[in-house]
């Protein structure tokens, strides 16, 4: 009989790190930022953190004026970073205000960003066999060939060694094609175990596709297990052995109004509670209900809410 592995990490997140400015008026107009430490991944990891999940995370931090904040802040989340490397060059930042999601504006040092230092050598089986879970989104690898190499790495060995892969195809068209984001996508659909679209225009671009309903279908039959699809103030539908359910975002004290990064505080959620055993359906409410106060809140890391807040 095989000994049970005892895992050290609930969530293993490969990504990007960044420094966000947020502000509450036009973003070229203001004359004052809140900074923090940002970035889709950044907010998985962070929001699974907080609620008590163990949380190791795999990146590149340039040797600039915020390296230190960054692993700073990180390690004050209960972080693991002994996976994050130090580059030469400069590190992503971007800006977002309080308004709508249209208006961020990420902007890059496209030559020495950090983020072009993530690389396949940084990927071990021991890393990757210590976690439940294993995420990385496409947003990754938008940065280069090398990323995309790294995800599909990290992705072949964690499904070889049972380890549960879970991925958000977050297209975002100002980064690359279309055209390349189908084709990472297709590259690493066929190693998934959870994915997290969004729905209509993502789904619609990527899978032909409006309808969650229709999206799940249509990535059951491509072998994907868990499918939790993302419906903006329709809250969100999950496929899982057979079953289909759909949940809406809950009654909360004040709209939802900050959607900065909503989608990655719903994921962090979710994966946070499938790693400590729930079902999808629960996990899925679990999730929404995170979200949802995120974006009462407000913008930035601050605004996820923690373990106390969500009762556990």
């Amino acid at each position: 009989m095989t000994p049970l592995r005892i895992r050290d990490y609930d969530l293993l997140v490969i990504g990007e790190s960044f420094i966000e400015f947020q502000c509450e008026g036009d973003i070229a107009l203001t004359d004052s930022f809140d900074k923090d430490i940002g970035g889709a991944d950044i907010y998985v990891a962070v929001t699974a953190a907080k609620q008590g999940s163990g949380v190791s995370f795999v990146s590149s931090i340039a040797r600039d004026p915020f390296h230190t904040l960054i692993r700073e802040r990180l390690m004050a989340h209960g972080i693991n970073i002994d996976h994050v490397k130090t580059c030469d060059g400069y590190n992503g930042i971007y800006f977002l205000n309080s308004r709508n999601t249209n208006d961020r504006e990420y902007l890059y040092h496209h030559i020495g960003s950090a983020s072009h230092s993530i690389s396949p050598n940084m990927i071990y089986d021991d890393l990757l066999e210590n976690s439940k879970i294993v995420y990385a989104s496409s947003e990754l690898q938008s940065v280069s060939k090398a990323s995309r190499h790294t995800v599909f790495k990290a992705f072949h060995a964690a499904h070889i060694h049972d380890v549960m892969v879970a991925y958000d195809p977050n297209l975002r068209l100002q980064r690359w094609s279309l055209d390349d984001a189908k084709e990472s996508l297709w590259g690493v659909l066929p190693l998934l175990d959870v994915i997290l679209p969004s729905a209509p225009d993502e789904s619609k671009a990527l899978f032909g596709y409006e309808r969650p309903l229709d999206v799940i279908g249509f990535l059951w039959d491509r072998g994907v297990s868990i499918v939790a699809v993302k419906n903006g103030k329709n809250g969100c539908m999950v496929g899982y052995d057979g079953k289909i359910e759909e949940f809406s975002i809950p009654d909360l004290a004040k709209p939802v109004t900050y959607m900065g990064l909503i989608g990655s505080s719903f994921n962090g959620g979710f994966l946070h509670s499938i790693a400590r055993g729930n079902d999808p359906f629960t996990a899925a409410e679990f999730a929404l209900r995170i979200s949802s106060i995120k974006g009462m809140t407000g913008n930035g890391i601050n605004a996820l809410p923690s373990k106390e807040m969500m009762g556990n």
